[in-house]
């Protein structure tokens, strides 16, 4: 196994859209907590009903994870969202890199979807009257746009054992997604997106979620779910170099400036999970 990630290298173009998205959802997770501080005695929610949104706001941060997640595996490559998808893919192909990755990555993997969706919400809600329903709401946004900012970090959890005791209680209560329920993804990729506890999954694959929302998809736009990452995974396997798919008519491409060629002998030894 290589020392270092295959994408372990950004241009300064993509180390500032990192920083930007990253300091942007931390923005609105301050904006969330100031707007909590500052109504809390004039809404005076009571204690359960604190706790309520707390564990509601879990919840939907861990959806909202496995919506990232499966957006990002069904319908985007590379030349839609560069090192991102390449990163993605890679985690695929090599489970263990993408715990090689800094905190910048792991951070804004979230933080993009999580700022951009969520900051126009809390803002909104920030309007409203303020009554125990937007306070809990906004209790709710804050617990999102938290846990997104770390969901790299969630996840990362699942990919190797707790070394403290504290998070290995938290994994076996599902308080933090456990790696034996992450690992149901690796080996089925098309089901498990959500990697903050995996409450969501449940629900999600029971009610097939996903493919409900592939065939909605597909129907308007014609589009086909996971075509481009099949068209990939051919590629990767008759080269065993991390490439784009080929187009009609050209050769296939190499992910640009990502894809060292001193690895390339190095994928070719790696192989599916």
């Amino acid at each position: 196994m290589p020392a270092i990630p295959f994408f372990k290298d950004a241009t300064p173009r993509e180390i500032r859209l990192m920083r930007f998205f990253v300091a942007a959802n931390g923005a609105v997770v301050v904006f969330c907590a100031v707007y909590l501080v500052r109504h809390y005695f004039d809404v005076g929610l009571r204690r359960p009903w604190l706790m309520l949104a707390l564990l509601a706001g879990y919840f939907v941060a861990d959806f909202v994870s496995g919506a990232v997640h499966w957006g990002m595996e069904t319908w985007f490559d590379e030349r839609m969202l560069g090192r991102a998808v390449s990163i993605a893919r890679e985690h695929h192909t090599h489970p263990s890199h993408v715990l090689l990755y800094g905190f910048l990555e792991r951070s804004s993997f979230g933080s993009a979807p999580s700022a951009m969706v969520f900051g126009p919400i809390a803002v909104a809600t920030s309007l409203l009257p303020v009554t125990a329903l937007t306070y809990a709401s906004m209790m709710v946004w804050f617990v999102v746009c938290l846990c997104m900012l770390f969901g790299m970090h969630f996840h990362n959890l699942a990919h190797r054992p707790a070394r403290f005791a504290i998070l290995r209680l938290a994994q076996r209560l599902h308080l933090v997604c456990p790696p034996a329920h992450h690992w149901i993804h690796h080996r089925q990729q098309t089901i498990h997106y959500c990697v903050v506890n995996g409450w969501a999954n449940y629900p999600c694959d029971r009610l097939q979620l996903w493919r409900a929302l592939e065939r909605l998809i597909s129907a308007l736009t014609g589009a086909e779910p996971r075509a481009d990452d099949l068209a990939w995974q051919i590629e990767f396997r008759q080269t065993g170099i991390l490439t784009a798919p080929r187009r009609k008519g050209s050769e296939a491409e190499p992910v640009a400036d990502t894809q060292p060629a001193r690895y390339a002998g190095r994928l070719a030894a790696g192989g599916m999970p």
